[in-house]
């Protein structure tokens, strides 16, 4: 087991483990339940009741009912008073209205207070989408959605089951939508007529509401037939809401915007009075108001809203006692689709609202036993009571069916109704449901696999002596390592099979299907070779002498990052991340400016003295100057970029909404200064990327010229989506799709210039590029040693090694120039000064500069110590760019750059590069940073940085994962957690794929080097 551990790529397969075992925590986490894929018809309806025919399509149909579902966006139950809204206050003082109260799923959160720029309009428009989700979707299907609903939905958000409004259009009745245009993007191609309306304004609370109203008087004039002129209206008023958001719940403005909906409620119940056919009226909120304004929790006065049913004659609520039972939101999907003379939408979990229900009798339970029979079709246990409960029922309908017994008809409807609400909570219950099992196993999986990658970390940093394979181990056999591998494989396989059994769990893990079971044993599989990476590491870790080379720095760098992942158990510190590493950016500035100076009064305090070990050292005196001059100065342009560049874009929850940097260059009236810095920020990662070149084989100049026509396709495309001006007017017309594709081409020849150069092909053909980076004989063949084919006196590593060094630098550039591309124009200043920082910060953290002594070896010291730093970078700039732990910071826009048509790999790749473009360019110019002295020892630092990293991001993985579990019932776990957890896997994905990028250049260097040495080296020979 000894060559595991010793694998170069032990920490990039255990990461790719680790990532197997966040998506089983996710699947634990966010069960995916909702969409069954069915979709209802009439010809659903039963015909038979426990054996005794009825005629199902008759006794369903409802009439002819014209419905309108009026939404008061963050209307609290409480405001439903004759003080507040005195006409529906006296419909329900005399019955002419019922009144419920509804339960609204939080998180309850729609629209926060966003800002007037352009740029953020968009951030807006999906941050209402994803938390307005819910609502809309628990009224529409009848169903409840889970967190991973929206998230796996966030491209195309549209809801793809069935719902109200697809089985009324299938009917041909017509729907009509007023209002909050995210109705629009939910329900595409789903309305007969609509204005969606667009708001972006809090402080707009007039004219949000009026873009609804002044449709009214038309849409409510009936037809010459007196018919009204829709089936289905929708009408969603945000006033309410935006006034709550800037006054609170107590404002003045409150009850005047309450007295103008309850002026709209009269008129619409005027107006069907007109009609020949009944009309009914839904007002209701999709969430309350805090006393001090806004939303996103689950306090009584945001939950609790008021669902109140209008009609329009001969209408009198049942419900003599105040309101009527607390229902939920769902229960307005299948209530509106039997209006509507439509089925239930096929994934509906409501019950029929009491007050809507027909007097006669047999359609009652009939509407009950469709109901009921609907909700068991939805997966409901057959071993339960309420399921038996549901079977008598049955049978008391068909007695009464075949008696007309009256007995007969109220057994059937107290059980079908007790049924009925057992069954709607249990299917609610289970779409939510947190699959215990699944959880506490990825993260016991987690635990193994980062103490696994801990012990590999620590082995690749010990002294080169220290790793080499003593005798023993060489004579130990394959075949008892292989009995050792089977013993502790069938050990981890009991102890899980009887896990399941014991602990009774419904978790699909243990299912024992023939997919599962593949996963099932993949789990043992890898539970098996972490235990043995865990064991080898404990017996063959034995100097970590490394340790006693980090200074405070490097300690501050570890602790700093070990404390970060135990933050978020404060939810303040999930939603205010950028605060916390901000502060780490600072202090770590504050500890190399304090050992900078330590290090200077040190050596002249001792050089004043008059000591013996300071004296005549030209060397010392030389590294003295160097960080005094050099150090100083770098920390001083560190910390002035970063308070420049923390103030370009806010962020996180508190702050988002103060002005910043981006705000003032985004204003039409400073748009010349934009187009500034897009050039400035362009131009200058041009001459970065150019600089770079040193490191490629410049044939020709070939990769200077390609990087400067990359450099113009991206001037060219910002032209053409006017975000930059040109005295050349005929740019703006060119395809900017075509541009990109060009830009890309370029790249991809770049690559494959570079792979085709280190073959030796253009010398073979007689071209001489630079010896540096071609196959040579540097010594010529002795006549007394015969040389082996393999022993051949070229060069074979040199170039390996100018060809691993010369892609990684291809690498980074084509990254610079692809995120400058993405990147929004204010953004692209961040492109550069990553790479200045980087830079900078690698020269103000060298061990050697700042306290190495002579015969030192500091070299694992130095790895540690820039690929924290490195990370930290990635993590400031993360921010930087605007970034947090909302998915609604996610710039959808970048994703769709040079596309013509949706392809969901292209934009999840450009989306996933644009929103870690700081960590990415971070990690790169990490990998271009190390020694490349010799091939042996870059391929030892790529070891040590792949285990580091990996390292980091399964400790902050497993972590988080207890975090999760532990507040899974928190009030904020879907508005606060639940995104950061995505956000971790996503994060997890793109380390994977970053190291798999350095994997491949390492190994492109081998097979280039094996078909040079196979092909066309011998023709030189």
């Amino acid at each position: 087991m000894l060559f595991w551990i010793q694998h170069k790529w032990s920490g990039l397969w255990l990461l790719i483990l680790a990532l197997g075992g966040i998506s089983l925590f996710l699947y634990g986490f966010f069960p995916l339940k909702y969409h069954s894929g069915k979709l209802a018809h009439m010809d659903d309806l039963p015909n038979f009741i426990d054996g005794v025919s009825i005629d199902g399509h008759e006794v369903y149909n409802s009439g002819e009912n014209s419905v309108i579902l009026m939404v008061i966006d963050g209307l609290r139950y409480d405001f439903v008073t004759e003080e507040y809204m005195p006409f529906t206050g006296q419909l329900l003082k005399n019955k002419s209205a019922c009144i419920y109260v509804s339960v609204a799923e939080p998180p309850t959160v729609t629209m926060p207070r966003i800002k007037s720029p352009e740029r953020k309009k968009e951030k807006a428009q999906w941050r209402r989408t994803i938390n307005f989700w819910r609502d809309i979707f628990a009224m529409m299907t009848g169903s409840v959605s889970t967190f991973a609903d929206v998230a796996l939905n966030f491209g195309a958000p549209a809801v793809k089951g069935d719902s109200v409004l697809r089985v009324a259009t299938s009917r041909g009745r017509h729907t009509i939508l007023y209002g909050d245009d995210t109705w629009l993007r939910l329900f595409p191609g789903l309305w007969t007529d609509y204005d969606g309306t667009t708001s972006f304004f809090v402080t707009d609370y007039t004219e949000v509401d009026n873009n609804v109203t002044r449709h009214l008087d038309t849409v409510l004039a009936p037809l010459e037939d007196k018919k009204p002129k829709f089936d289905f209206l929708v009408l969603h008023y945000l006033g309410l809401d935006h006034i709550g958001h800037l006054e609170g719940a107590k404002s003045p403005k409150i009850k005047p915007k309450l007295i103008e909906m309850d002026e709209i409620v009269k008129k619409i119940y005027a107006a069907m009075q007109t009609w020949d056919r009944t009309g009914v009226l839904i007002i209701c909120g999709d969430h309350g108001m805090r006393d001090a304004g806004g939303h996103g929790g689950a306090s009584p006065a945001e939950v609790l809203v008021p669902l109140v049913v209008i009609k329009s004659a001969d209408f009198q609520c049942p419900h003599e006692q105040g309101p009527g039972p607390v229902v939920a939101q769902v229960d307005i999907a299948p209530t509106i689709a039997w209006l509507l003379n439509t089925p239930i939408p096929g994934d509906s979990t409501g019950k029929f609202l009491p007050s809507l229900l027909p007097s006669d009798i047999r359609q009652h339970l009939y509407l009950l036993h469709v109901n009921a029979q609907h909700n068991v079709k939805q997966g409901v246990p057959t071993d339960t009571e309420y399921y038996r409960q549901f079977k008598r029922a049955e049978t008391q309908f068909a007695r009464y069916l075949t008696s007309g017994q009256q007995s007969a008809a109220r057994i059937a409807k107290e059980f079908y109704d007790e049924s009925l609400i057992a069954m709607s909570k249990q299917l609610t219950e289970s779409t939510t449901d947190f699959d215990m099992f699944s959880l506490g196993l990825a993260t016991v999986f987690l635990y193994f696999v980062v103490t696994a990658l801990a012990c590999v970390t620590l082995y690749s940093l010990q002294p080169d002596n220290q790793r080499k394979i003593s005798i023993t181990d060489k004579h130990r056999t394959n075949i008892g390592s292989i009995v050792a591998f089977a013993i502790i494989f069938a050990v981890f396989g009991t102890i899980l099979t009887v896990a399941c059994f014991i602990t009774e769990t419904k978790s699909q893990f243990c299912s024992f299907n023939p997919l599962w079971s593949i996963a099932f044993l993949s789990m043992v599989f890898a539970l098996t070779v972490t235990y043995f990476l865990i064991k080898t590491g404990v017996e063959k870790i034995r100097d970590l002498s490394m340790l006693r080379e980090l200074n405070a720095i490097d300690y501050l760098l570890i602790i700093g990052t070990l404390f970060h992942a135990w933050s978020f158990f404060g939810t303040s510190f999930i939603e205010e991340e950028h605060m916390t590493w901000y502060f780490f950016w600072n202090t770590l500035m504050f500890f190399v400016l304090v050992r900078t100076i330590v290090v200077l009064v040190m050596y002249f305090s001792k050089r004043w003295s008059g000591a013996t070990e300071v004296q005549e050292k030209p060397d010392l005196d030389h590294r003295m100057s160097a960080v005094g001059v050099g150090i100083v100065p770098k920390w001083v342009l560190l910390i002035a970029l970063h308070r420049y560049l923390r103030t370009m874009n806010q962020t996180g929850d508190r702050w988002l909404f103060l002005p910043d940097t981006a705000d003032w260059l985004n204003a039409p009236e400073n748009s010349i200064y934009l187009q500034g810095h897009l050039v400035f920020g362009t131009l200058l990662t041009l001459a970065i990327c150019l600089w770079n070149i040193r490191h490629m084989n410049n044939y020709m100049k070939f990769h200077s010229i390609i990087t400067i026509l990359a450099t113009l396709c991206i001037l060219c495309y910002r032209i053409t989506t006017n975000a930059l001006h040109s005295p050349f007017e005929e740019i703006k017309s060119w395809d900017n799709v075509l541009i990109v594709e060009i830009f890309w081409w370029l790249l991809a020849g770049q690559t494959i210039f570079e792979a085709i150069t280190y073959l030796g092909v253009f010398k073979a053909c007689g071209y001489n590029p630079n010896s540096k980076f071609a196959y040579s004989k540097p010594k010529e063949k002795s006549e007394d040693y015969f040389y082996d084919i393999m022993e051949e006196p070229w060069n074979i590593n040199d170039v390996k090694l100018n060809l691993a060094r010369s892609l990684t630098h291809i690498m980074y550039n084509q990254m610079m120039l692809i995120i400058v591309l993405l990147m929004r124009p204010h953004n692209v200043i961040m492109v550069p000064s990553i790479y200045i920082t980087c830079l900078i910060t690698a020269k103000c953290l060298d061990h050697k500069l700042l306290d190495a002594r002579p015969g030192r070896n500091t070299e694992a010291a130095d790895i540690l110590g820039l690929t924290l730093a490195h990370i930290w970078i990635g993590a400031v700039f993360y921010f930087y760019q605007g970034n947090s732990n909302s998915l609604a910071s996610v710039d959808l826009g970048s994703g769709y750059v040079g596309l013509s048509e949706y392809s969901p790999v292209k934009v999840a790749a450009r989306m996933g590069l644009h929103a870690y473009a700081g960590p990415a360019l971070a990690g790169a110019h990490l990998f271009c940073s190390l020694p490349t002295s010799d091939m042996n020892k870059y391929l030892q630092a790529v070891w040590r940085v792949s285990n580091i990293m990996a390292l980091q991001r399964v400790y902050q993985l497993v972590i988080y994962c207890v975090i999760a579990i532990v507040f899974r019932h928190h009030l904020f776990v879907w508005s606060v957690f639940s995104p950061k957890l995505l956000y971790d896997f996503v994060a997890t994905v793109f380390s994977v794929q970053a190291l798999l990028t350095i994997a491949e250049i390492v190994l492109i260097t081998h097979i280039v080097s094996w078909i040079a040495r196979a092909i066309i080296y011998r023709r030189l020979s």
